[in-house]
């Protein structure tokens, strides 16, 4: 018997966004068994809530009464989900015919953590982008290689939450969508990153497929400055919650002083912005690395050597 699966979409002001990509999501689902879909309305001005109600009652809205960010309401729509599998969706995004079926298949593997569906956009011009973790000059990050599109599912260090499925009981052992990270970034990243910590598997679907628009929220309603500073706090506290190796904490500790002087000079004054916010929540994310204290079932080296070799 397949999974349930709720399907998870967060929205803000994107009423018209909807319009267009509900009843597309809606038709790709109809049908099908043990299937729900959640729309957590993030507070929105526009009416969206409203339009939801009169056009799509079959739906699940869950109304926030103020703006909460999507972490929060990611972490809002999975205490309202029924299902074993949690499929999260942008406004932006179209799903495509049968997008659900491979990612249903997935999760017969007791081990499965997420699955990503493969996006198609713009940017990918008929191949894939895959995400390759790297740690450098004391820093983690990600180098994207393009590359042709492979015939079956493959290993990935993470999954963007914009089209992805996870697992509804491991997703809540792990506490959900961590708010460290608000208000954006890095928060999929970190939900992965513990996931293979703890020996799960985390893997791209090719043929589970999204057209991503890259239309969302994100752009209206922070300037190019502030995307970079939360995009540089949150890297710089991901390191600092999740880093267990003492070697590369070594040197991650040597390496910050000449960052902190060097890096601001080539990608601007928001590294030190976000710097900044990340010493205001130092307190916070230490508190939260000695809450899951003890060792790893997967080192930090043995997850970057897995995705360094694929390279």
């Amino acid at each position: 018997m397949s999974p349930t699966v709720s399907v998870v979409l967060p929205v803000y002001n994107g009423r018209a966004l909807l319009e267009v990509n509900l009843p597309i999501l809606l038709r790709a689902t109809r049908g099908r068994n043990g299937l729900e879909v959640i729309i957590v309305d993030d507070g929105s001005v526009d009416g969206t809530a409203e339009f939801l109600k009169a056009r799509f009652p079959e739906i699940v809205l869950v109304a926030l009464s103020s703006n909460q960010g999507v972490i929060r309401a990611r972490n809002a729509g999975v205490a309202a989900a029924t299902g074993e599998i949690l499929y999260f969706l942008d406004s932006d995004v179209q799903v495509r015919e049968g997008f659900l079926d491979p990612v249903r298949e997935a999760f017969s593997d007791p081990s499965m953590f997420a699955v990503g569906s493969r996006e198609v956009s713009s940017q990918t011009g008929g191949k894939i982008i895959v995400a390759t973790p790297f740690f450098r000059f004391g820093l983690f990050g990600h180098r994207y290689v393009v590359r042709e599109i492979p015939r079956h599912s493959f290993l990935a260090p993470f999954v963007p939450t914009s089209h992805a499925a996870y697992s509804r009981h491991k997703l809540l052992s792990l506490g959900g969508f961590d708010d460290l990270y608000r208000p954006i970034y890095w928060e999929d990243v970190d939900l992965c990153y513990r996931a293979w910590q703890h020996g799960w598997r985390v893997i791209i679907e090719p043929a589970s497929v999204a057209d991503h628009a890259l239309q969302g929220t994100t752009r209206r309603l922070y300037s190019p400055v502030t995307i970079q500073s939360i995009y540089w706090k949150n890297r710089f506290l991901f390191i600092w919650k999740n880093l267990r190796d003492r070697a590369l904490l070594a040197e991650h500790l040597v390496w910050l002083p000449l960052l902190l002087l060097g890096l601001p000079v080539v990608r601007g004054r928001a590294v030190l912005r976000g710097f900044a916010g990340a010493l205001g929540q130092l307190s916070e994310a230490l508190g939260k690395r000695r809450r899951d204290a003890g060792k790893p079932a997967v080192s930090d080296r043995e997850i970057l050597n897995m995705f360094t070799r694929r390279a």
